[in-house]
């Protein structure tokens, strides 16, 4: 890729690793579905500029599973930001990811976008919410700014999905988040986790933006839990110097 070119950033996310590599979540191998996942990525690592998980890296939070993590994702040779989900520690993040490459900080800068990483987690609860701490850190973020064009990643989503039991476990009280969105035209998208499918929709000028999980797939529409055949996958990111994203998901078929 020519460094005139975009700026290509690639997202994974609920990977519900475990300690215990033949372990099952929700009925498939999570570190089979991995490492088809991995194996798919790194011819686009070989062509990208940045790495982002957004949340639920761990099921068990185990010490092993962060540190097996780790090491798998610094294969990829890109600089990264992860963030957790509601199911990890987020204290073993810090010290698995405790870098250089692949850290806990707070953002990620490449040429012309800045790409702000948000804690949703709620402690002991499954839906997502930005404390006070966090909102404020955003607010610290934008303001510290050097670049023209930002994304805002979190684990938990702040629209309705149309997956009535994920959207009763989204991030809760969005409205302030809302505001900030769009009171700051710089702010280009959204990028979350935690429903196990893609989505790509508009949201106060912005997008919302969400990576397939590499573990289980989750049917999108479903009234209940209801599993997906979809394969595991990551999502790609093209971000162009006018504020322009392009985008897609390349599944892992194979393997």
């Amino acid at each position: 890729m020519s460094p005139a070119g975009p700026v290509r950033l690639l997202q994974l996310s609920d990977t519900h690793l475990f300690a215990d590599p033949d372990k099952r979540q929700a009925g498939v191998n999570v570190r089979d579905r991995f490492n088809r996942t991995l194996a798919a990525m790194k011819p686009w690592a070989a062509h990208a500029h940045g790495l982002l998980h957004t949340g639920d890296l761990v099921h068990d939070e185990s010490a092993a599973g962060y540190d097996d993590l780790a090491a798998q994702l610094a294969t990829l040779g890109l600089p990264g930001r992860v963030i957790p989900g509601n199911h990890d520690d987020p204290r073993q993040m810090a010290r698995a990811f405790a870098g250089p490459l692949i850290t806990t900080g707070r953002s990620l800068v490449v040429r012309d976008w800045t790409v702000i990483m948000l804690n949703t987690q709620i402690p002991g609860a499954v839906p997502g919410a930005l404390a006070e701490g966090e909102l404020a850190a955003l607010d610290e973020a934008l303001e510290a700014l050097t670049t023209d064009h930002v994304i805002v990643a979190m684990h938990h989503p702040p629209i309705p999905v149309g997956t009535p039991w994920l959207d009763a476990i989204a991030l809760q009280r969005p409205a302030a988040l809302q505001a900030r969105i769009e009171a700051e035209s710089r702010i280009r998208a959204v990028l979350v986790g935690h429903i196990h499918h893609p989505v790509d929709r508009p949201w106060c000028g912005a997008r919302v933006i969400s990576a397939p999980s590499t573990a289980a797939d989750f049917c999108p529409g479903a009234a209940d839990f209801t599993r997906g055949e979809a394969p595991p996958g990551f999502r790609w990111l093209d971000l162009g110097p006018g504020g322009e994203i392009d985008t897609g998901v390349v599944w892992a078929t194979h393997g």
